[in-house]
């Protein structure tokens, strides 16, 4: 099994406006089946909702406070929380504070599909996302009423 040094990783922008993503392990760097990286994501951005088809995630916070959006929970979270998303379930995270904040995720598989479920110019029952990178809301919605 191979040790993978920090500096060894390769760090890539997303392609979503603020988001830094880190692979950590992967088929190249040697897993049968894992992909695990960090994401970082950049105050006042947002982390688009998304499904994976194909497979499960999770995702454990490191540095932070986000507001998270799992089917259709919402909820602020900070280190010490896991989130999981089961296959097909939409999930995203917005970062309002003045700070990053960086997301472990694994899945159990190389090769993770990814189908965006923002839809540009639709509210995802976020309190506001105006002013917030890549998505501007046409309305607020409370985080605790998901509708």
């Amino acid at each position: 099994m191979p040790i993978i040094k920090k500096q060894d990783n390769i760090t890539t922008e997303s392609s979503s406006p603020g988001l830094e993503v880190r692979t950590i392990a992967d088929a190249d760097l040697g897993t049968h089946a894992l992909k695990i990286g960090e994401v970082t994501i950049a105050p006042n951005t947002r982390l688009p909702r998304h499904i994976h088809t194909n497979t499960e995630e999770a995702m454990i916070v490191l540095e932070g406070t986000l507001d998270v959006v799992v089917g259709r929970e919402r909820m602020t979270i900070s280190p010490g929380y896991t989130v999981l998303a089961p296959a097909g379930t939409t999930h995203g995270f917005v970062n309002r504070s003045s700070e990053p904040a960086r997301i472990l995720f694994i899945f159990p598989i190389h090769e993770p599909d990814r189908v965006q479920t923002s839809i540009e110019g639709a509210t995802s029952g976020f309190l506001s996302e105006a002013g917030l990178s890549g998505y501007s809301s046409p309305q607020d919605r409370p985080l605790e009423n998901p509708d």
